[in-house]
């Protein structure tokens, strides 16, 4: 009689369950897991290690991962609203970042930056270095940790850990939110509450942080645009951010509009403000 050695698959950041789908001749396994913070997201065990896999054009937090050859790429879905299911290929063994020069519609150049660990995913690019330049924030899928890289003449110049956010808060823009002149800033929502937050962000340290009020989970954020303050913003929202915010927000369900749900606090106002950063745990 055979003997058959069953071992348990256990994400340690599910909290509702774990599924094995596939598994390849390097004995590399993908599936998903369900936690009740972060929704349905794909996961790669290799080695002894789980790495989220989760899609950054998923809007409905669920993203499953189905397959892996021995080459280490890996097919699943990504689900959006209102389009519904996309399938993804994703080369999970080297977790390489590539820079491609476009020119005119046209790609006209390439260059490899280097590596960065597959639980880290790319948030958001702006001028978070102060330098006039664009650099890219990345997000660790685990903790939360948010780090920014500095970008030059399509090199990584240099890298600060600037803090950790609970999960339940995801990025959704980057942009001048405290018209600070030659800075970029980061909006977050909360994935319970749909309350939004802003980082103000000078020298690749976050220097402050702001409540701008929540707005239903049936609304989403289409995009962000800089804009004068005008009569038609301040009657929105009081402050031109929050006014610009409602009106990039569409609806993917009930009837009321964004601005009859949206708690708005203007910056700089004396509400009290509750800090989502942590101490930076590392340089």
């Amino acid at each position: 009689m055979p003997v058959y050695i069953f071992t348990t698959l256990n994400d340690p950041l599910a909290t509702d369950g774990t599924l094995a789908h596939d598994i390849n001749g390097l004995g590399q396994i993908v599936g998903q897991y369900s936690n009740n913070n972060t929704g349905i997201n794909g996961f790669l065990l290799s080695g002894g290690t789980y790495t989220t896999i989760a899609d950054p054009l998923a809007t409905q937090h669920l993203t499953e991962a189905f397959g892996i050859n021995d080459a280490g790429q890996i097919v699943g879905i990504y689900v959006t609203a209102p389009n519904g299911d996309h399938g993804f290929l994703r080369n999970v063994n080297t977790g390489g970042v590539e820079v491609y020069d476009i020119n005119n519609n046209q790609i006209t150049g390439a260059s490899f930056m280097g590596t960065v660990g597959l639980d880290w995913q790319v948030g958001g690019f702006g001028n978070f270095s102060s330098r006039g330049t664009s650099d890219m924030v990345m997000r660790n899928t685990r903790t939360g940790g948010l780090e920014v890289y500095d970008i030059d003449s399509n090199q990584i110049t240099g890298a600060a850990f600037m803090g950790t956010v609970g999960l339940d808060w995801q990025i959704v823009g980057s942009g001048d939110f405290s018209s600070m002149p030659g800075e970029s800033d980061l909006m977050m929502r909360n994935t319970k509450t749909g309350a939004f937050e802003v980082y103000d962000i000078a020298n690749n340290q976050i220097t402050a942080a702001a409540r701008l009020g929540q707005v239903g989970l049936d609304w989403q954020v289409g995009g962000f645009a800089a804009d004068a303050p005008s009569a038609s913003s301040a009657a929105m929202g009081g402050a031109s951010q929050v006014g610009q915010l409602v009106q990039a927000m569409a609806s993917f369900g009930g009837g009321s509009g964004a601005a009859d749900g949206l708690n708005a606090v203007a910056l700089g106002s004396d509400t009290p403000q509750q800090p989502l950063l942590t101490t930076p745990q590392h340089a």
